[in-house]
């Protein structure tokens, strides 16, 4: 449902009519919207996923290694000589050789052939071979090294899908902030244009009635002109923030898309601050680049160690023969009946020992895999670190910016109503324009600083969210593959 729900947004906005543009004005998208659009579009998330379709193929054929594999091959040849001017008799010679052969997961390799050559007589015969490694390359361990590399990868590359999708929800939640941020700004740009004209009028109508110096109409206009400049300053950063957003959701940036305003309270009382304790647990478990070093550190490494110590070992390996068939001439040795009369059979077994003397470059390969493998180590223990610092500081940076709102709200009351006695000042002949300047321009500021602590704290909270791996849960988004 939620895809088909996604599908018919796409195409909402890829061909809205335009009639209907004219009359209800351009798609809208809310936050929700474009998050759940952002997961089946943005091409991040697409690429990861058909990464993780070729690392399943290739598991795939690390565990086709292990099935039966069939051949087949066929020939025909014909020949007719002339010497001396004389014609010699010609001769044909036809061959069919199927084949089937299987590696076990310890190593066994078992081939199983037929022959069937016709040349003047039908001679056909079947052979089995079968091959055992007995100390270097025995075992389903070291056998099935690439298959459980492969293994590994495809579980890292599911990671990685939600590693990206984690990213891709937050960055539509960060840009879709930078958009309320910056539409929010503009109405306080507005509100200070209307101040800033509404104290022109007012001192224009002081001057006419002679209780202002007319000096004084010039400090306000320019108040005006400063609060316009401002306000187209920040029309452009609006306009770059949506840009950003339809990037982050993975759309066309020419779209036409009107974005729904976001109840910012509701939004900050869908996260939830777990305890510092939990913040470190979880951000340690969830971690995608902390649980694919280990995966590599337990796995790959690991198994590179194994093999570079399986490949400084003695090789000893078992063969076994068996073939019947393939006789010449006619009689006994002609005929399907051939292969199973024992006219012509034979067997064999044998060992094949060899002794690597003085093999430095076996020797470099163990050394290497076990610096690899002390390396991996050190480097998980130092990423643990880092993501319980990132944890830490993330928590604390949350529990600041919740502070920071609250202070800023307070301003922000507080230098309101500053404004409002200045203003009543400022009609009473109290005080000057330029006084009520500074109270208009100290009202911004407070304005300006509450919006940014309460999008501070909803991005630390959004941050936090992504570090700890709750983002897609939050969300209620399920990974599907």
């Amino acid at each position: 449902m939620v895809f088909v729900w996604l599908w018919s947004i796409a195409n909402a906005i890829a061909a809205y009519p335009e009639q209907d543009s004219k009359n209800k004005g351009m798609p809208q998208l809310s936050l929700d919207d474009a998050i759940l659009l952002a997961v089946r579009s943005n091409p991040n998330v697409q690429s990861s996923r058909l990464s993780y379709v070729a690392q399943k193929f290739s598991l795939w054929v690390q565990e086709w290694q292990f099935y039966p594999h069939y051949s087949f091959q066929a020939s025909a040849a014909f020949s007719n000589n002339r010497i001396s001017g004389q014609s010699s008799s010609g001769s044909h010679n036809y061959d069919v050789q199927p084949a089937v052969s299987l590696v076990t997961p310890i190593g066994t390799t078992l081939t199983l052939s037929a022959s069937n050559p016709d040349i003047n007589h039908y001679n056909p015969g079947i052979s089995l071979q079968i091959m055992q490694p007995l100390i270097r390359g025995f075992g389903k361990a070291v056998v099935e090294a690439s298959l459980n590399d492969a293994r590994d990868s495809t579980v890292i590359s599911r990671l990685n899908i939600e590693g990206v999708l984690r990213s891709t929800v937050t960055d539509v939640i960060n840009a879709y902030l930078g958009v309320v941020s910056a539409e929010q700004t503009v109405v306080i740009d507005e509100d200070a244009v209307k101040r800033a004209e509404k104290s022109v009028e007012q001192t224009r109508l002081f001057i006419k009635a002679g209780h202002k110096a007319g000096n004084e109409l010039v400090t306000v206009e320019a108040n005006v002109a400063s609060a316009k400049t401002q306000l187209e300053n920040d029309k452009n950063s609006l306009a770059q923030a949506r840009y950003a957003l339809l990037t982050a959701i993975g759309l066309d940036p020419n779209a036409d898309i009107r974005f729904s305003s976001l109840d910012v309270q509701s939004l900050i009382r869908k996260y939830h601050l777990p305890a510092l304790a939990e913040a470190k647990k979880l951000t340690l478990e969830n971690d995608i680049q902390y649980q694919t070093e280990e995966i590599t550190l337990h796995g790959q490494k690991s198994r590179n160690l194994m093999v570079a110590e399986d490949n400084t070992r003695w090789k000893l390996d078992f063969t076994a023969n068996v073939a019947t068939g393939s006789g010449s001439g006619g009689g006994l040795n002609a005929g399907i009946n051939s292969v199973f009369n024992g006219a012509n059979q034979a067997q064999s077994v044998g060992l094949t020992l060899q002794i690597p003397i003085d093999d430095q470059q076996s020797k470099q390969a163990v050394v290497n895999a076990k610096i690899a493998l002390k390396q991996a180590e050190l480097a998980l223990l130092q990423d643990k670190w880092n993501k319980e610092t990132g944890a830490i500081n993330s928590w604390n940076t949350v529990v600041s910016a919740e502070r920071a709102l609250r202070f800023a709200v307070d301003a922000q009351t507080l230098q309101e109503k500053t404004y409002q006695v200045s203003y009543q000042k400022y009609l009473h002949g109290l005080i000057d324009s330029l006084e009520l300047q500074s109270a208009q321009l100290s009202l911004i500021q407070a304005q300006q600083a509450s919006l940014n602590a309460r999008i501070n704290y909803l991005r630390a909270l959004v941050n936090l969210d992504l570090i700890i791996g709750n983002t897609l849960r939050t969300w209620k988004i399920n990974v599907r593959l």
